[in-house]
């Protein structure tokens, strides 16, 4: 999720001026104008407005669950002056007790809000109080907001003022709870969907499914450099190692490419088996840096020390090889009924995919298309011509070329790309 400034009115103005108390003027700004902005304007816009009707905030924040393969949870943090912070709450922070050791899990067992001294709190009560006491808080109050289907979001606000907040401050933030659980609810259930989608689809598929991209049939063109990684010996492994060892060994191999990949601006697409396929696309950039980073991303996957690991008594070394194409492809729908999927398909794809056969037939790790290399050399990068080969699916024996990779054994590698998976080519 991103906190971003800015929507249809800058925060800092002075509050909406209507009728009413200040409750209901605010529950109103939050359910016409802070929906259509992006959260973190909306809690920088709150901060801002609750300020002005009396309230001595110093640090507010709305934090909230999320669905997501990284984080557990975020929030976000506003104080007076700054921009809103985003906070991460991922699984090395849940496996550390920090939530156990919260305000958050006392409103959880308690059902009330949690009231802290916090000069007379000590540190070891809660896990927040020393930062608190850093920041020159004197009082802080944690609650947690309501919500339609039992997610978790949780208010907290601190002031610096000795005096804490008064029972009408408290009431006004009480009486706006649930139009801002509304507005955060509708903004996280947003960002929750594009990023499960993004998560399993990739982040250009996502978009373009948000935008109405949901038509079988609907394709979208793309130029790109075509990536794909082939993890070697995964046959001989997939049947030799338990199904959750198997898992184990291919995540590790992922952790490898996907970083690299991501590191140089390409877009994972598709996982299929052992096989990783990639586009950098040229309408970005253009074609020598969709290249060249393809190039760059290859050779870092490539480059990383990798130790034999041992699971189940038994040690395993993981090895790959990568081809790299310059070419066209379409990605879209296929599937039937209500029943889609995301793919991409192409000759050009196809192409890609047989290189990184022939790096296991050939004895290379990391092999390129003659368009590839001829970007490549433009730009000063060595390419050893490795001769033209006959392809299972492609009328010409394919010119190839190796970007000074390392040899690896042919008996180490696979023939093919992975178990089962087919690279259609439109008719």
């Amino acid at each position: 999720m991103t906190v971003e400034p800015g929507g249809s009115e800058s925060p800092v103005q002075s509050p909406v001026r209507r009728a009413g108390t200040p409750q209901q003027r605010l529950t109103t700004w939050l359910l016409t104008e802070a929906v259509k902005m992006e959260l973190g304007s909306i809690i920088e816009g709150l901060g801002h407005r609750l300020s002005a009707f009396g309230v001595p905030l110093d640090r507010f924040t709305v934090s909230f669950s999320l669905l997501n393969p990284s984080l557990l949870g975020g929030g976000i943090i506003w104080r007076p002056g700054r921009p809103p912070e985003f906070a991460r709450y991922d699984y090395a922070n849940r496996d550390a007790g920090i939530f156990e050791k919260s305000p958050f899990k006392a409103v959880l067992d308690t059902g009330k809000p949690v009231v802290i001294d916090v000069q007379n709190t000590p540190d070891e009560a809660f896990g927040i109080v020393a930062e608190l006491r850093e920041e020159g808080l004197a009082h802080y109050i944690a609650m947690q907001l309501p919500s339609s289907d039992g997610t978790h979001f949780w208010l907290t606000m601190a002031t610096k003022s000795a005096a804490g907040f008064t029972d009408e401050q408290r009431r006004i933030v009480r009486e706006i709870q649930p139009a801002l659980s509304a507005a955060t609810e509708i903004k996280t259930l947003q960002a929750t969907f594009r990023e499960v989608l993004s998560a399993y689809v990739g982040r250009a598929p996502a978009r373009e499914i948000m935008q109405g991209t949901v038509h079988r049939g609907q394709v979208t063109k793309v130029r790109a450099a075509i990536f794909v990684s082939d993890l070697r010996g995964f046959t001989h492994l997939s049947t030799q190692l338990p199904a959750h060892t198997t898992a184990d060994v291919i995540n590790r191999y992922y952790d490898i490419v996907v970083p690299a990949i991501e590191h140089h601006g390409g877009e994972v697409l598709k996982f299929i088996g052992d096989a990783v396929l990639a586009i950098f696309p040229v309408a970005e950039r253009g074609e020598t840096h969709a290249t060249l980073a393809a190039l760059d991303a290859a050779r870092e996957a490539l480059d990383t020390v990798i130790e034999p690991f041992e699971i189940d008594g038994q040690e395993i070394d993981i090895k790959f090889g990568i081809a790299l194409h310059l070419g066209s492809a379409a990605y879209g729908n296929v599937g039937s009924g209500d029943r889609l999927d995301f793919t991409v398909i192409g000759r050009d794809v196809n192409i890609a995919a047989r290189l990184a056969s022939l790096c296991s037939r050939l004895g290379r790790n990391y092999l390129v298309s003659k368009t590839i290399a001829e970007v490549g050399r433009a730009n000063g990068r060595t390419m050893s011509d490795a001769g033209s080969h006959e392809v299972r699916g492609i009328d010409q024996p394919l010119p190839v070329f190796v970007p000074d990779a390392q040899t690896l054994s042919p008996e180490e590698g696979d023939d093919g790309v992975s178990q089962g998976i087919v690279f259609i080519s439109p008719v």
